[in-house]
């Protein structure tokens, strides 16, 4: 429901889910030159890159060690942890050069500040993302990385553990996010989906996914939901 049509009360009615990367942050991470390094890896391993059904990166990963691990359990978790380390390496160097976009500092402290409960869900590693997010982790009641997650966006049980934390009704729960696997992850967990335009995702192909709303800005997002939730 837009806009939503219940109060703030002094013990939490409403929630907000973040994406990172693109959404709350820039971290110009390069993710056709890490497809093409963990191609590369995977050849190494005579494994041909174009016989692989998946598209996205820790997709087929996990692809190549389940079709490895039942004939060679010890080459599929090698595998897997070199394809990791390169990753995180990538975004690492990334993150180095990365920071909170403006104005999203201040304003998670007024939605904090207003009992609004907040979550991060990334598929970026731990390490990356608190190099990034700094102090103003301390406002989000359950973050969810890479590390922790029980699985991958868009898989709805990505969330689980946020939802289980917030223990609010799922259309009283927001998800803003930049990609359209944001908005699809959303969907899936029954929550409202805003796509923005601060990262990678272009406004059609957020809409086609299911955004209820889109705004240019995140900063224009939250302000919104200020606004509705005042």
């Amino acid at each position: 429901m837009w806009p939503p049509s219940k109060k703030v009360n002094p013990k939490p009615k409403h929630g907000i889910v973040f994406d990172f990367d693109g959404t709350l942050a820039r971290m110009s991470i390069d993710f056709d030159e890490m497809r093409r390094a963990i191609n590369a890896l995977f050849a190494r391993h005579d494994i041909a890159p174009e016989t692989l059904q998946r598209r996205f990166i820790l997709e087929r990963i996990d692809e190549v060690f389940d079709h490895i691990h039942s004939q060679n359990p010890t080459l599929a978790h090698q595998i897997k942890a070199e394809a990791f380390s390169l990753i995180e390496e990538m975004e690492l160097a990334a993150a180095a050069h990365s920071h909170l976009l403006p104005g999203v500092y201040p304003r998670l402290w007024t939605l904090n500040k207003r009992g609004i409960r907040l979550a991060i869900a990334t598929r970026n590693c731990e390490k990356a993302f608190r190099n990034v997010i700094g102090k103003a982790a301390v406002f989000f009641d359950v973050i969810i990385t890479r590390e922790n997650s029980l699985a991958y966006k868009p898989d709805k049980r990505s969330l689980e553990p946020i939802l289980e934390e917030f223990s609010i009704p799922t259309e009283d729960i927001f998800m803003i996010g930049d990609h359209p696997m944001d908005i699809l992850t959303a969907r899936a967990a029954s929550i409202v989906p805003i796509g923005v335009l601060t990262g990678t995702g272009e406004k059609q192909a957020l809409v086609e996914a299911g955004a209820l709303r889109v705004f240019k800005h995140v900063n224009q997002a939250i302000d919104a939901l200020l606004r509705a939730l005042s």
